[in-house]
C-alpha cells in the first residue's frame, strides 16, 4: 500500500472510530465534518472488512455496569459510612462539617 493510500486510510479509521464517541448522529458528524455519509458507511465497511481478516480481530469480554452503578460505588470508595441504631447509615465525605453532623447523629438516634 502506498503512502497516500496509508494516509486516507488512517484518516477515515479516525474519522468512523471518532463519530460513536462524538455523540452525535452519522448525519449531523458527517456535516460537522464535510464528509458525504455514503463515503462514512463505505470506508466503515471497507475498514471493518479489512479488519475482520486480520488477527487481532476476535472477541474481547468486557464487563460493563451501568453509569448510576459505577458512580455509586465511586462514591461509596471515597466516603466513611457511620451505622446507627435502626439500620440507618450515613455516608460521609472529606470536608464534611463536623458540627452539623454531630447534630444529625443526635437527631436520628433520639428518634
Amino acid at each position: 500500500m502506498n503512502q497516500s493510500r496509508r494516509l486516507a486510510r488512517e484518516k477515515w479509521r479516525q474519522i468512523v472510530e471518532a463519530q460513536p464517541i462524538s455523540g452525535m448522529t452519522v448525519a449531523a458528524y458527517c456535516r460537522d465534518h464535510q464528509v458525504t455519509q455514503s463515503a462514512f458507511f463505505a470506508w466503515k465497511r471497507r475498514l471493518r472488512e479489512s479488519a475482520e481478516g486480520s488477527p487481532a480481530a476476535g472477541f474481547v469480554e468486557v464487563k460493563a455496569s451501568r453509569a448510576s452503578e459505577a458512580a455509586e460505588a465511586e462514591r461509596k470508595a471515597s466516603a466513611i459510612e457511620i451505622c446507627l441504631q435502626s439500620n440507618r447509615r450515613l455516608l460521609v465525605r472529606r470536608g464534611f462539617d463536623r458540627g452539623l453532623l454531630t447534630e444529625l447523629i443526635h437527631v436520628l438516634e433520639a428518634l
